[in-house]
């Protein structure tokens, strides 16, 4: 399955807004990708041979290195700012969780906590379908320009900050489910009752693009 069905398919209705806009960026990309193509066409039009010719030439080359540069701020800029809207919305919901996960302590509404623990299972899908989406972008771009620098700031400016929200989410879910336990017994008994839709979706996928 290509990734942006995946997408599509597997988000939370009532955040659709808010995902990384995966078709948006990989217009981008392909957009950038044609200009880089009418770029290379020009240049091997280019005659070769006399000083004049080397001088051009040695022009030509600092105005495609600029155009590289310039191509890969411009793609990685986009990625910015869909990693902060999706960022923003992240941390919003954390500091609802926080005060909802202590107020719970003293809960005995059964359904009340189970409701709070399907808010974080889905945030966790939220962040890791999220994730997913910059990860396949990013390594699109490497492999359309046959570079790493989407790898590298993916590593560095992605990867760690959504790994330490997961780690956040899965610390309020574990902190949930045992309030829960304590005073009801297995949570999953009731959350699985209540099914057909459920919070939480498999990111068990194949490798397509």
């Amino acid at each position: 399955m290509k990734f942006g069905k995946y997408l599509r398919n597997n988000m939370i209705s009532r955040y659709e807004e808010i995902y990384i806009d995966y078709k948006g960026l990989k217009k981008l990309l392909m957009d950038l990708g044609a200009i880089e193509e009418e770029r290379k066409s020009k240049q091997t039009k280019q005659p070769h041979g006399n000083n004049n010719n080397n001088n051009k030439n040695y022009i030509l080359q600092f105005q495609a290195s600029q155009q590289v540069s310039d191509r890969n701020s411009k793609f990685l800029l986009s990625v910015w700012n869909q990693f902060q809207k999706v960022d923003r919305f992240i941390q919003d919901n954390e500091k609802d969780l926080s005060s909802k996960s202590n107020y719970m302590e003293s809960s005995k509404d059964a359904q009340l906590i189970i409701s709070c623990i399907k808010e974080v299972e889905e945030l966790q899908s939220f962040v890791q379908l999220n994730l997913d989406g910059f990860r396949k972008i990013l390594k699109k771009f490497d492999k359309k320009f046959t570079i790493t620098i989407g790898h590298e700031y993916f590593k560095n400016m992605i990867y760690s900050h959504f790994q330490a929200k997961i780690s956040v989410l899965n610390y309020y879910n574990t902190k949930l489910s045992n309030i829960y336990s304590l005073q009801f017994g297995d949570p999953e008994e009731l959350k699985n009752s209540e099914r057909p839709e459920s919070g939480v979706f498999s990111f068990c996928m194949d490798e397509q693009e």
